[in-house]
């Protein structure tokens, strides 16, 4: 099974030709060095990447004029063909053929007319006065260049797409009879959509893809079979997702930089959604991750166990990144932010710190957790005074630093106002803590904080947190909600 023709125009450009206009085009001179700054190879990767780009683009961009072409030339044959056996009859001297008037003649040259002129203005042709669009999802035509890229192990003189056919061929002989013998007729009658089906890389993609090969078979196949070729279909596309992420020659690489003796094994024989792409991508943190596991108890030949810890480091760490983005882009209540998101979650500490339109100070921790209660929130409780000094000497630290680079600069004086408050509270609730009776502790903090303006507040933007304990209730804290929250995958499965 083969996919859509392809011209591979993009191989024919020449490369110094493809760098000098690189060179001479400032965007395009943005943009590496913009990939120069987050490659560990520099310049050279970021030159090999644009260049892969303009090839595969003039590749894609040339498959749709050159396709266009094709069809129109078939068309202008069919037409030619038809109106000389119409001349050819009339000149022999017979009347027009049955069915066969004048009118039609004339239409027939009229289109053929109109497929030549169209021909000679290609664009045109295709998508007339609408923007050129190379793919119906922008996202996945990205990802697809860049898995190009990183397949061709970041060169791009052949500007090829690599496609694991082996793979999908091992795929389809291991089907029943019945399955290759759909996918065959469906390959006779509709190849191009069968292809699309198969090629789709997103969930959605491949839904609308068998659709419209369901629908294009429109009936020619029997309800048996259209189940039989639905199954195959996503059979194969995941065997082809499984080569195009990993294939011998990107395993061998990544196990060439393991180490550890161990740790290579596991990843040899390990799962490729995650374990090998993480050997591939991230070596450093599939060693640091290891080294944990290692120190929890982890077997060194538990495979699946390490798995399972790397999944449950990856959704919790990730899940805590969205649920400070969600919430921070959720708080229509706060005016500014003194301290933002960031990708750090595991550092102890306040999450966000704000300011009101009220001009009250909000202390935040996200616990984008799957439990609906939460009991402990160490951040605004037992670590409280410590993250408001903190936090008010970081705020302090960025404000000299800008006036150092520029002494003209003001702070803003509720900023200032802010820091002093969140600094005056973090003395009264330490003298609190030290003094008085535990049984008012809690009561004596909340007034405290309340005194300064300062609000603790609980967001769950990735979770299902909902409510707290009477306990940090007393202490002041109440959960703020921050809309719809965002959906979590599964816990099992990928």
């Amino acid at each position: 099974m083969t996919g859509p023709r392809r011209f591979r125009a993009g191989r024919f450009l020449d490369a110094a030709a493809v760098r000098a206009a690189a060179d001479a085009n400032p965007r395009l001179q943005s943009f590496m060095r913009t990939i120069a700054a987050h490659s560990e190879a520099g310049d050279v990767r970021s030159r090999r990447l644009l260049e892969h780009l303009i090839r595969r683009v003039v590749d894609d961009v040339g498959d749709l004029h050159l396709n266009n072409a094709l069809n129109r030339l078939e068309r202008i044959a069919v037409l030619r063909d038809n109106i000389a056996a119409i001349l050819d009859h009339v000149l022999e001297g017979g009347t027009l053929p049955e069915g066969v008037r004048l009118e039609t003649l004339g239409e027939r040259f009229d289109q053929l007319n109109t497929e030549m002129r169209e021909l000679s203005r290609p664009r045109e042709g295709i998508v007339g006065d609408a923007p050129l669009r190379l793919a119906d999802d922008a996202a996945q035509y990205a990802d697809s260049l860049l898995r190009e890229f990183e397949v061709a192990g970041g060169t791009s003189a052949a500007g090829w797409h690599v496609e694991p056919a082996a793979v999908v061929q091992d795929a389809f002989r291991a089907m029943p009879a019945d399955q290759q013998a759909a996918l065959r007729r469906a390959a006779e009658l509709e190849p191009e959509a069968l292809w699309r089906a198969v090629a789709a890389e997103t969930e959605s993609g491949s839904r609308a893809a068998v659709t419209d090969l369901e629908t294009r078979l429109g009936g020619r196949l029997t309800p048996d079979d259209v189940a039989r070729l639905r199954t195959a279909v996503g059979e194969l596309g995941k065997a082809r997702s499984k080569g195009l992420h990993m294939n011998d020659a990107r395993l061998t690489e990544a196990l060439a930089r393991i180490a550890d003796p161990e740790l290579r094994a596991v990843v040899a024989s390990g799962d490729i959604w995650l374990t090998q792409q993480l050997a591939v991508h991230n070596p450093e943190a599939l060693a640091t991750l290891w080294r944990r596991f290692r120190d929890r108890g982890g077997r060194a030949d538990d495979g699946p166990g390490f798995r399972a810890y790397l999944r449950h480091d990856m959704v919790t760490y990730g899940r805590g990144v969205l649920g400070e983005y969600g919430a921070a882009f959720s708080l229509s209540s706060i005016e500014l932010f003194l301290k933002g998101p960031d990708a750090n979650v595991k550092v102890a500490g306040t999450d966000l710190v704000g300011i009101g339109h009220d001009g009250w100070v909000w202390l935040i921790d996200d616990k984008s957790h799957r439990a609906r209660s939460v009991s402990g929130v160490s951040a605004l409780t037992d670590n409280l005074v410590t993250n408001l000094r903190r936090d008010a000497s970081d705020f302090r630290d960025a404000i000299a630093r800008l006036q150092r680079d520029d002494p003209g600069f003001t702070p803003d004086p509720r900023i200032v106002d802010a820091i002093s408050r969140m600094e005056d509270a973090a003395a009264e609730i330490d003298r609190i803590n030290r003094r008085g009776s535990a049984s008012t502790r809690p009561a004596r903090i909340s007034a405290a904080l309340a005194e300064r303006r300062l609000r603790l507040r609980v967001t769950s933007a990735a979770g299902e947190v909902r409510e707290i304990t009477q306990a940090l209730r007393d202490l002041g804290l109440a959960v703020e909600p921050t809309g719809a929250p965002v959906p979590l995958p599964p816990i099992g499965g990928r």
